[in-house]
Formats: C-alpha cells, structure tokens, sequence
C-alpha cells in the first residue's frame, strides 16, 4: 500500500513538474519580446494573460525601476511600455526650465521628434509632461520640475 501511494506522489510531483515547465515556456517568445526593449539585469516578477495581451512585470533593483510591458499574444509584439520610478513626479518648486527638460529628454532619447512640453498640476504639485515620437514608439513623460527626475514613462509602439 504503502509503495502505491509513493508511486502516485511521486507520478503527480512528476506531472505538476512538467506542467510548471510547459506554462513557462508557453511566455518564453513574449518574455523575449519584452527584454530587448528594456535594460538588462531586470528581474521578471509578474505574468498576466487577459484578452489577447500578456503583462510581463519586471524590476530593477539597481535603479528601483519598476517595468510593465504589454505584449500582444498573437504576435508576441511590444505594444507598450510602462516605467516608474521612485520619486514623485510633481513638486511645489519648478527650478528647471522647459530649455532643460528638452535637455534631459534629448539625453535619454537622442531620436526623440516632435518634443512638446508642458506644465501639468495634480492637486499642489506641479511636474512637467513631454510628449514625442521616436521611429519606434510615442512616448510621455512625467517629469519633476525641482530635480528633473523622469518619473514615469509610457512607451506606446507603433
């Protein structure tokens, strides 16, 4: 009796082994999707499948950025990226100029068009948003105006 239930453990731990690995590489292609458009040395942490999209959470604990990527099933596309940061996107104080956030936009997407810059208000603080296009994605920005911190980014490919 005794070896007939080992056999049955042993035969599901066995099964629900194969089934774990199966599930995993179910989201291999949309994982690697995923990674190319993001930094290396993130850490995967989150997968979520629902109505033709998978979304992948990873973090990295280096910059204490958060990444959420929507990747479209069917063809294992990114359609959009999500960043976040730490520090909060807004500040009583603007010491930056719209001449410097163009700047640091520049430096973090040299093939960024179109730049629009504007000065948002959400309840007492104030964070500058920059929209532009790049040949691969339309992005938004949430930009603090005391540190010129990027706080959030919204990735959004064509």
């Amino acid at each position: 009796m005794l070896k007939k239930i080992l056999l049955v453990a042993f035969t599901l731990l066995i099964t629900l082994f194969a089934s774990v690995g199966f599930a995993a590489s179910k989201y291999d292609p949309a994982i690697a999707a995923a990674k190319a458009e993001i930094p290396a040395g993130v850490e995967l942490y989150g997968i979520e499948e629902k109505e033709g999209k998978i979304e992948l959470n990873f973090y990295d604990g280096n910059t204490l950025l958060s990444y959420e990527v929507e990747v479209i099933a069917a063809t294992n596309k990114v359609k959009e990226i999500e960043i976040k940061g730490s520090n909060l996107p807004g500040s009583i104080r603007i010491t930056k100029t719209e001449a410097e956030i163009r700047s640091i936009v520049l430096g973090e997407y040299p093939d960024a068009q179109n730049i629009r810059i504007e000065v948002e208000t959400d309840g007492n603080l104030r964070y500058y948003e920059a929209e532009f296009t790049t040949p691969k994605y339309k992005a938004e920005l949430k930009i603090n105006p005391h540190t010129g911190a990027i706080c959030k980014r919204e990735l959004e490919y064509f």
